[in-house]
């Protein structure tokens, strides 16, 4: 199943490994994932209106760096970026208003404190508020 063009789930596969960076430290691996189509617009749009944007990924902390090189390659607004295994103590931290994840462990640990909107993903099937296109979610843009 694709995710973007020429990036497929075999390259990248869903759901990770917890062990899944720590094995694979390819910085090609990385640079050359393609963001979801309409992502960047999406977050632009909710920055410009005055959303304050956290990246919290679970990379280890040595892709920080990294990983904020490839947001901004890829038009991603500024904002905070967090590479750790604890999502749940971001979400107690900021208090975010939601949280988007497909992971489904992830968002068991925090869906009693935060809506979690769930990117769609075979995976994930099971919980509510899924989209599968960033464009399929208008409430996170601004209106025309």
């Amino acid at each position: 199943m694709k995710r973007v063009d020429g990036f497929t789930e075999a390259l990248y596969p869903f759901p990770l490994s917890s062990d899944y960076f720590e094995k694979n430290l390819d910085v090609f691996l990385f640079l050359g994932a393609a963001a979801f189509e309409d992502a960047a617009d999406t977050l632009q749009s909710l920055s410009k209106a005055g959303s304050q944007i956290i990246y919290v990924t679970a990379r280890f902390p040595w892709f920080e760096s990294l990983t904020g090189h490839w947001l901004r390659l890829n038009g991603f607004p500024d904002g905070m970026l967090y590479c750790t295994s604890d999502k749940r103590s971001m979400v107690e931290r900021f208090k975010p208003a939601y949280m988007i994840d497909d992971a489904p462990y992830e968002i068991e640990r925090v869906m009693d404190l935060v809506d979690v909107i769930v990117l769609a993903k075979p995976y994930n099937e099971g919980f509510d508020n899924r989209f599968e296109r960033w464009a399929m979610f208008p409430q996170l843009r601004n209106p025309a």
